[in-house]
């Protein structure tokens, strides 16, 4: 079996369909979709020609790696058109935050508390505080900062094993997934209960870890735009909430894992379960991000589905073939 990526072609005649995996033309289709709003809001948006920059710059590259693994040999090239999504994803997530501000400068997070207080009768992360203890509290960050490696560690598990459509078709579903949730934020922005339900400031009085929390909290904080603590978190923090994106990919990858049979689907079930979980333990979310979350995963495992197909029937991508 002759991987035929790794095969040196010549440069000439090709076309997107030739170089583009599934993967690749979502992430072009949202940054065309960023792109529009540029223009369209460009006197709202600071620092819109940086922006705009940056997206040709994300194409260009995106079609450069696409094109270098499909026409120059060595598994170089070929690994890195596998596994380049995950950097992608956050520069994508990085910039929805920009536009959220002009098309939606609105909180929600009144509507989602008062919706859960509506659910259970009071506040379910002043709730579950009872149940708290520095271990648990330690486990469930530790699940909660893996969340942007399970998937992909199921790509790489799945390549390994030489299942590359089953890896390929993981990792388009989870680009999908993450795209979509980024565009749901911007119909009901909310910066979570933490900073609304309970006072940021207590929370390591309320819920101590034991040696990583602190830190790891930190590095969540910061990748959600807290980086000073001395200023209102609310000027701060990304709108990034509802849905629970953590917990609708959690669940996508959970579900692909069982149906590809990955060697770490165990895995994956029992740090998800934790992990989701820990949405509502650690405060990060309502409940209800959570419930849409679930829906969405269902949605986008659907709609994802629907989509590879009018693309593979309009002749705009080929099936992966490693034959």
């Amino acid at each position: 079996m002759k991987n035929e990526h790794m095969k040196s072609q010549p440069f000439m005649r090709f076309t997107l369909r030739d170089i583009l995996l599934g993967a690749d033309w979502y992430f072009l289709g949202m940054i065309a979709i960023y792109t529009i709003i540029l223009i369209i809001f460009h006197k709202h948006i600071p620092n819109v020609g940086m922006f705009f920059m940056q997206n040709v710059f994300l194409s260009l590259t995106i079609i450069s790696i696409a094109t270098l693994g499909k026409y120059k040999s060595g598994n170089l090239f070929v690994n890195i058109h596998r596994y380049y999504h995950l950097p992608i994803i956050y520069v994508i997530f990085m910039q929805v935050f920009v536009y959220i501000s002009v098309l939606n400068p609105h909180d929600y997070d009144h509507v989602l508390a008062g919706w859960d207080r509506a659910l259970f009768g009071g506040n379910p992360t002043e709730y579950v505080q009872q149940f708290a203890f520095p271990a648990l509290t330690e486990f469930l960050q530790i699940a909660y900062v893996l969340f942007y490696f399970h998937a992909f560690a199921q790509s790489i598990e799945l390549n390994l094993r030489g299942l590359y459509e089953e890896a390929e078709s993981v990792t388009r579903t989870i680009v999908f997934g993450f795209l979509l949730s980024y565009a749901m934020y911007f119909f009901m922005p909310a910066i979570g209960p933490r900073f609304t339900v309970h006072d940021y400031a207590s929370i390591s009085t309320d819920l101590p870890g034991l040696w990583l929390t602190d830190a790891l909290r930190t590095i969540i904080d910061t990748g959600d735009g807290f980086r000073d603590k001395a200023m209102d978190p609310a000027l701060q923090m990304h709108r990034n909430c509802m849905p629970s994106g953590h917990t609708m990919m959690t669940l996508m990858n959970m579900i692909l894992a069982f149906r590809f049979r990955s060697k770490l689907r165990w895995v994956f079930l029992i740090m998800g379960i934790s992990l989701i979980i820990a949405t509502v333990y650690l405060r990060y979310h309502y409940v209800v991000d959570v419930l849409a979350g679930i829906i969405l995963a269902f949605v986008a495992l659907g709609l994802e589905s629907w989509i590879y197909s009018f693309l593979r029937s309009r002749n705009l991508i080929k099936k992966v073939s490693m034959d």
